[in-house]
């Protein structure tokens, strides 16, 4: 779990990577340091599986308009593997039959954050045809 740091006298660098920190404690993350990515020294504001669900949500957003067109049934079934798939990954962890790696978590993050959201706009769209 982070730990606050007191921001005076710090340089630019690493007072804006404590408020960084600050912003991804507030999203729920774990903030793991073995289970987070790092870069120049800095360990990422939220762990890999959560940047992965970052990521796949912000780009499944922008590519949804393109699969509005897709059968109901085509989109649902990756997010039902996907949100499995990263279940799975997180079960299994916790119960020690394996040891997540940050690659895995930040892949079944990427799969779940996108397809959940593709999955979640088409949804809003039907309803949007259907009201207006």
């Amino acid at each position: 779990m982070f730990v606050t740091v007191v921001e005076k006298g710090l340089d630019k660098k690493t007072a804006l990577w404590v408020k960084l920190m600050k912003i991804g404690a507030s999203t729920g993350c774990h903030q793991m340091h073995e289970r987070s990515f790092s870069l120049s020294g800095f360990q990422f504001p939220v762990c890999a599986r959560c940047t992965g669900l970052g990521i796949g949500q912000i780009s499944g957003f922008f590519i949804s308009f393109f699969l509005f067109n897709h059968n109901m049934i085509f989109l649902f079934i990756p997010a039902i593997v996907s949100i499995s798939m990263l279940g799975l990954d997180g079960i299994g962890q916790y119960y020690q039959k394996w040891e997540s790696t940050n690659t895995r978590r930040l892949i079944t993050g990427l799969s779940c954050g996108f397809f959940v959201i593709v999955f979640l706009n088409k949804i809003f769209f039907e309803l949007f045809k259907l009201v207006f």
